[in-house]
């Protein structure tokens, strides 16, 4: 896409740095005085009612864009001894050795209503790299997107809808 001017900004996007939700959901409901005796940083979080999720990125094909995909830094709940397992193995440099967790899409995200609460697969990762994030096939556009692919029209119009990149 280089040189070529966005059809929304008139900008030119060289490369499209990762969509990143901040937070998930659960956490960002909360108030100041109910998130005591929780915590969340840009890896972990885990509520005061003992909710745990960790970040993950949610790698989705760019079709038409300057790179091959797109990222979604997006929040996973996972079970209590799913998180457990993972958070005591946060600093090891062969995290992945946990294998596959099971979760759940803790973010809705713009563009693609519905897909807060999305099954998915956290994949850890080794040598602190973030886990990637597999969606279980289904119809919903966000796996879909995953499995397909997504216009980097589609990309631009949520890049413009106020996400952070």
């Amino acid at each position: 896409m280089s040189g070529a001017a966005c059809s929304i900004c008139g900008g030119s996007h060289d490369r499209i740095g990762a969509l990143v939700m901040p937070a998930p959901d659960a956490w960002l409901r909360l108030s100041d005085e109910p998130r005591h005796g929780g915590f969340c940083d840009d890896d972990l979080c885990k509520t005061p009612g003992g909710d745990g999720f960790v970040f993950a990125i949610l790698e989705v094909p760019l079709i038409g864009g300057p790179q091959p995909v797109v990222e979604f830094g997006v929040w996973a709940a996972l079970g209590e001894d799913d998180f457990r397992r993972y958070y005591e193995t946060y600093n090891d440099r062969d995290q992945s050795k946990l294998g596959p967790l099971s979760g759940a899409l803790a973010n809705e995200i713009e563009g693609f209503a519905g897909a807060f609460g999305l099954k998915a697969t956290v994949l850890p990762q080794d040598r602190g790299e973030r886990p990637l994030r597999r969606l279980e096939p289904s119809d919903h556009p966000l796996a879909v997107a995953q499995r397909e692919g997504m216009p980097m029209g589609k990309v631009l119009e949520i890049l413009h809808s106020g996400v952070e990149a």
